[in-house]
């Protein structure tokens, strides 16, 4: 699965252990789910976070999010919302294929979708991504299908 994260996500998740945003970042640390960004964010992300985060263990974790996140080169220019940084994070995820963008940002919100990405906040992605993941499901309805 394809992510592409919002800057506020980051900041909601270095906040709160228990929050869908952190589970977010932990999937994305391991490895589970593949996240992209573009180099203008993930350095504008690598700077406030820089300011936010006084934890050296907090730290550590941010660096490890930012070593999974995989880069695109945005090539294609999108203005649909009104702040040109949301139309970056857009980009990201159209240049990335990806399935969804985790954002809390009502102006991306508020599209819903674009073209095949899902726009969503995190608590609706995390529940879509255990929804999608949870194999003893798939198993279990696949045995009540005869499959």
């Amino acid at each position: 699965m394809k992510i592409v994260i919002d800057t506020n996500v980051i900041i909601d998740g270095i906040k709160d252990d228990y929050s869908y945003e952190k589970q977010i970042l932990d999937a994305v640390i391991s490895g589970e789910i593949e996240a992209y960004a573009n180099h203008g964010t993930l350095s504008e992300n690598k700077l406030i976070m820089k300011q936010l985060i006084n934890d050296p263990n907090y730290a550590e974790e941010i660096n490890n999010l930012f070593a999974q996140i995989n880069m695109v080169q945005n090539r294609r220019q999108i203005n649909i919302v009104r702040d040109p940084e949301d139309n970056k994070i857009l980009e990201s995820a159209v240049e990335s294929k990806a399935d969804y963008l985790v954002t809390r940002d009502n102006d991306l919100l508020s599209l819903g979708k674009y073209e095949d990405i899902q726009i969503v906040n995190p608590s609706q992605f995390w529940v879509r991504y255990k929804d999608e993941s949870n194999d003893t499901w798939k198993e279990w309805a696949g045995f009540f299908a005869g499959k």
